[in-house]
């Protein structure tokens, strides 16, 4: 493989599931899921995974548990849908290398301030859904640039450019990302596009769980 890429697992009730036409549906063979052990030996080539834990994104019921499993197999990028310092510390306490910053879930400038000042193993994700990074008044006026120069500012020196779009991977989103003193990580781009992109700080592509296993033939 020519590219470095992560695969990134998206989990919901403790299942690892893919979006299929707009909806989650359950990894299987065969009719039966698909266990966490199973998953990895399909991704036998990679040293780190990127764990979305849908659970805690959208309701705030974080799935230590499967980060726990996880984590004796495999190094763990955990975003849990932190919305405060708090809810990074429990990323690692179930296990995660890196706790994952997402500006999607996070819910002011205070608590990204305050997760920095907790840990030094923060990886910043600027989630980029048609021009918005956050629902949190001050992060969006910030907008891409100034919140990662923020960030990269305060001592992160790992960011994520995922683009949310519904359609096509959005471009100039990732030209806003500035140049600086970090690894860069893309996710949310199909992997026909990944060979296109240039970036100078540009370290990794993140692929979904099917895309990965495919990457890893090639």
């Amino acid at each position: 493989m020519s590219m470095n890429v992560m695969p990134s697992l998206s989990f919901k009730d403790n299942r690892l599931v893919v979006v299929n036409d707009g909806s989650y549906e359950t990894v299987s063979h065969s009719g039966v899921d698909i266990t966490l052990r199973e998953a990895f030996e399909e991704l036998s080539d990679y040293e780190k995974i990127y764990f979305l834990d849908l659970d805690g994104i959208k309701s705030n019921r974080p799935q230590t548990e499967v980060i726990r499993k996880a984590s004796t197999m495999k190094r763990v990028w955990a975003d849990i849908g932190a919305r405060t310092a708090e809810g990074i510390t429990d990323a690692f306490i179930a296990g995660a290398d890196k706790a994952v910053l997402s500006t999607k879930t996070i819910s002011s400038l205070n608590e990204v301030e305050r997760s920095i000042e907790l840990s030094d193993e923060l990886v910043l994700c600027v989630d980029y859904d048609n021009g918005i990074v956050s629902p949190s008044e001050r992060i969006r006026k910030m907008g891409v640039k100034d919140i990662t120069d923020f960030c990269v500012g305060e001592g992160i020196d790992k960011v994520i450019f995922n683009d949310l779009s519904k359609d096509v991977f959005d471009e100039k989103g990732l030209r806003k990302m500035p140049s600086g003193n970090y690894d860069l990580y893309v996710g949310g781009i199909p992997v026909e596009r990944i060979d296109y992109v240039q970036h100078e700080n540009l370290k990794e592509f993140i692929l979904t769980f099917r895309e990965a296993i495919e990457f890893q033939k090639s």
